[in-house]
């Protein structure tokens, strides 16, 4: 049993701790459900009902989960960066969806559509899910993605993070396309009829997009006009 601030945790690796976990609940005078509890071993049917009364928060409750090492683990749990790495999840083969849970306890849905080999990279193999480098690395089998593209790609708020940290020279609308047209795996050429050219100094800065050049970059894109600026 272990506690990572700045909100109180318990992970419990097997089901006697978490046993253990739940009777000594049982005994505090005026205790909180705003604990939570991460259980690397699903706990007992049994029990369940009784964690989630005594708990703001239960994850583990499967055997479908996976979770980092132990000690990577309690460190991300504890760091400022939380957020930003994923601890562990879980894979619903009948569904086709991946659940993976951020460092600050939050779990995001993907579809197996969203982990793409189109590159020539490793195919996902999502029998074999696991979890690497202090959570900044998701693998299925010999497919690794990396936390920040996933993040990046899903979560709005984490891109506005980032395009904060960036040096001034990399913001605007010019190196926001240029960063989404990379991210996508386009070449300037795939934009016709605006010609390459155009794009590389839209891209630069040099000029503005018109209205239907903008519409027609979005979507080809896939993303709303408007959310460009965001990546």
């Amino acid at each position: 049993m272990r506690e990572a601030r700045p909100r109180t945790v318990f992970i419990s690796y097997g089901r006697t701790s978490t046993d253990a976990i739940l009777k000594a609940r049982l005994k505090e005078s005026g205790r909180s459900r705003f604990a939570q509890l991460l259980t690397i071993d699903p706990p007992r049917m049994e029990s369940v009902p009784s964690l989630l009364g005594f708990f703001d928060m239960v994850l583990g409750l499967g055997p479908a989960y996976r979770w980092l090492p132990a000690q990577e683990l309690v460190t991300v749990l504890s760091s400022g960066h939380a957020p930003d790495r994923f601890i562990g999840g879980a894979v619903d083969p009948g569904a086709k969806t991946v659940t993976l849970v951020r460092g600050d306890r939050e779990t995001m849905v993907f579809p197996f559509s969203f982990f793409d080999s189109s590159d020539g990279s490793p195919r996902p193999d999502f029998a074999r899910l696991s979890f690497a480098d202090h959570g900044r690395t998701v693998a299925f089998g010999d497919y690794e993605a990396a936390a920040d593209g996933i993040l990046y790609e899903s979560d709005v708020e984490y891109r506005r993070r980032q395009r904060e940290s960036m040096r001034e020279s990399e913001r605007g609308f010019g190196p926001s396309l240029r960063r989404l047209r990379l991210q996508k795996k386009l070449g300037r050429e795939d934009f016709a009829p605006i010609s390459a050219e155009a794009v590389a100094r839209i891209e630069r800065g040099e000029v503005s997009p018109s209205k239907p050049t903008l519409g027609r970059i979005a979507k080809r894109l896939g993303v709303a006009p408007e959310d460009i600026e965001t990546y």
